[in-house]
């Protein structure tokens, strides 16, 4: 593997396997690369994306809100992409932050973001992994329990035990342990350093 890592190309073969959104910044965001899945979401060729900055090569809601474009309207400076690729560039270390970007095509997307500096020819560098999590559930809001059995009531009106519905309603998953105050109560003869479940 070390000596593919070493072919030329591959780095690149790499970079677009990428199945979300990556772009290579540098300090003023402007983009120097993109992976194919972020071609998707540009307003430019790929050919023209050299010194573009980041809200203009994705098409960015807000990037017009300023004629000097995309770092200087009133929503750049909340923008999710924007200050995670310069807290990972300031402090030179990798950042992660959720949020929501909007697109001119009257999109909107959820999502997660990565920000991982680098230093290539002594120019520093950002890349930047945009994973889009519109499709993953959040639970939110008030959920009905029972004070006593402590089932959860769904939309419909139905029952169910707290495993089904987060499952049902996430991508959580469940396992069983047993917490040592219930394993003493449970199992008192039982010495709980030796228990192993």
């Amino acid at each position: 593997m070390e000596n593919l890592l070493k072919r030329k190309g591959f780095s690149r073969i790499l970079f677009d396997a990428i199945p979300q959104l990556a772009l290579v910044l540098d300090p003023k965001l402007l983009v120097h690369a993109v992976n194919h899945a972020a071609l998707s979401y540009c307003s430019n060729a790929d050919s023209q994306l050299q010194g573009e900055r980041c809200g203009e090569v994705l098409g960015c809601l807000h990037y017009q809100e300023n004629e000097l474009g995309c770092g200087f309207g009133p929503s750049c400076k909340t923008c999710i992409a924007r200050n995670t690729a310069l807290e990972a560039i300031m402090v030179r270390e990798t950042r992660h932050a959720k949020g929501k970007l909007e697109f001119l095509s009257g999109s909107e997307m959820s999502v997660f973001v990565s920000a991982s500096p680098f230093e290539y020819r002594h120019q520093v560098y950002v890349v930047i992994i945009i994973e889009d999590i519109s499709l993953i559930t959040e639970l939110k809001g008030l959920i009905p329990i029972c004070a006593s059995c402590k089932k959860i009531r769904d939309d419909k009106g139905f029952w169910s035990r707290v495993e089904n519905y987060i499952e049902e309603h996430s991508e959580a998953e469940f396992t069983h342990d047993i917490c040592p105050e219930c394993a003493k109560r449970l199992y008192p003869t039982l010495n709980p350093e030796s228990m192993v479940i």
